[in-house]
């Protein structure tokens, strides 16, 4: 149970507590979270009034009130004193139960019973007096406990009632009035002065309509489609009601479900409440669900007094088969086309993938063994066109599948095709050249309009240089030490299209 307190009254609810149990004055406190929120609610305006001085209005000076008679001065005095509680923080909320809290800080006379009345009258336009006193409307409590001592220091009574309607009539204002019962006001042996009345109000606020649905952690903020026959069904559960440490209530989840098309065949179940907020996970057993049937779920929160609405419908529909396997076609790399093949490794070429499936979201791809990529359709809904490189010349195989809305992926479609051997040529024009003699190598073209070739000697750093106008290049590499050296080089067309990767590995003697 959470507990608030505000103003001064913080402090004399505590040490109240104990006292007030044996009495029935107030519910004990603990650690546990949040059933509800008590809060002990000082007056706006707490004034007095005297019969003999009716046309003055007074305010405590020590937060204490006279209430009935006394004599001063020769003068008998009876007083009657007046308590506003503001109720606007409590409008739309339910009011559990509500305890008025008083004390006694002196009394007249200890062999006179106490007989304190609580009655409730209409909020007064301006500061009452005797003679401009505001309307009475009914008795709310009596204030008798004659089992508790003369001056008793804290005195509580039940006036729930009083509270919660007036809170379901949406008024603002409670104000109470105390007075000493009947004859008994003009009698000076029952008058006392009684401590600020103060109320402890228990109330709830009903939970916060459940939020953040989503089906397999996929949120229903668009038409969704699963392909699982047993989803987990997840909402957030929320509450306002916070205590003065960040305690929250105990808050249960209870999750709907039904075909949209039977609504009869609805479903709930609802999850024991855990301290809020918290993400409530709901999972429907395997094959609860069947393929081809749209469904809805709603959520309801609710706390030990009271429920939420439920949530906005989330809606899916249940997918279990999967799309056609697409045809895949290329003119720059076709099918089964054989050596020497077309392109080069490297060289991108257009694929269209296609496939007779109403709910496709794409395609994935990629070749035999690696990484695949995705692509959307396109506006057709049923096909997609990607440019891809193939990496290395000779057979290759792209493997292809569709993927629909609900996550089902089709068979593979394997293309195979054959990709042309595009790498330079290297010649080694001193093999005999031992470690720290110039060596020459000379690089020919396999491909047209080659302008330049770009090399590395084993691990080292690359180096371009220009192609001669029959598209050869020569190049030296003077190796240092005695070993075994690899020389990798590629070219490049005047388009910009790439070579595949030649290599050369040759010995280097030592030198004589």
């Amino acid at each position: 149970m959470s507990i608030r307190h505000g103003g001064s009254a913080r402090r004399a609810a505590t040490t109240a507590a104990a006292l007030l149990l044996a009495t029935g004055g107030l519910v004990a406190v603990t650690g546990q979270p949040a059933a509800a929120v008590i809060d002990y609610v000082t007056p706006t305006s707490v004034t007095w009034t005297d019969a003999q001085q009716p046309a003055g209005s007074f305010s405590p000076s020590d937060d204490t009130v006279p209430v009935g008679s006394w004599v001063a001065d020769g003068e008998m005095h009876t007083a009657r004193a007046y308590f506003t509680f503001d109720l606007t923080p409590y409008q739309g909320q339910r009011v559990i139960s509500a305890r008025a809290i008083t004390g006694e800080t002196s009394v007249n006379d200890c062999d006179k019973p106490r007989e304190i009345e609580l009655w409730r009258t209409d909020p007064p336009a301006s500061a009452p007096t005797w003679n401009t006193a505001p309307a009475v409307r009914e008795k709310v409590a009596d204030i008798t406990y004659p089992n508790l001592p003369c001056g008793s220091s804290f005195i509580g009574v039940m006036i729930t009632e009083a509270v919660r309607q007036a809170v379901a009539d949406g008024q603002n204002q409670l104000t109470l009035m105390a007075r000493i019962a009947g004859d008994h006001e003009g009698n000076k042996h029952y008058g006392r002065r009684i401590r600020s009345v103060g109320i402890s109000l228990d109330h709830n606020t009903p939970p916060n309509v459940p939020d953040q649905l989503t089906v397999d952690g996929t949120a229903c903020d668009n038409p969704l489609t699963i392909r699982n026959t047993g989803p987990a069904l997840r909402a957030r559960v929320s509450d306002p009601d916070v205590n003065e440490t960040g305690g929250h209530d105990q808050v249960a989840a209870t999750f709907a479900w039904w075909p949209v098309d039977r609504p009869a065949e609805r479903t709930e179940a609802t999850l024991d409440g855990v301290v809020a907020p918290h993400q409530y996970v709901y999972q429907l057993p395997r094959g609860q669900l069947t393929h081809g049937n749209t469904y809805a779920f709603s959520v309801r929160a609710s706390d030990r007094h009271d429920s939420s609405d439920w949530s906005p419908e989330c809606r899916f529909t249940v997918d279990t088969v999967a799309p056609a396997a697409p045809t895949v076609s290329s003119a720059d790399y076709p099918e089964h086309s054989g050596g020497p093949g077309t392109g080069g490794p490297g060289i991108p070429g257009s694929f269209t993938f296609t496939a007779d499936a109403d709910d496709l979201t794409g395609f994935y791809y990629g070749e035999y063994g690696s990484a695949r990529h995705f692509v959307p359709v396109d506006a057709s809904g049923r096909s997609a066109t990607v440019s891809y490189a193939p990496e290395r010349d000779g057979p290759n195989r792209l493997v292809v599948q569709s993927i629909d809305r609900a996550g089902n992926f089709s068979e593979d479609t394997v293309y195979e095709f054959w990709v042309r051997y595009t790498a330079p040529t290297i010649t080694d024009e001193d093999p005999e050249a031992p470690a720290g003699t110039p060596r020459r190598f000379t690089f020919a073209p396999t491909m047209e309009n080659v302008v330049e070739y770009t090399y590395r000697l084993n691990e080292g750093e690359e180096t371009t240089v220009r192609a001669d106008a029959d598209g050869t290049a020569q190049v030296t590499i003077t190796p240092g030490v005695s070993d075994v050296y690899v020389l990798y080089v590629r070219s490049r067309t005047a388009d910009g299209l790439p070579s595949g990767e030649a290599s050369m590995a040759f010995w280097v003697p030592e030198a004589a």
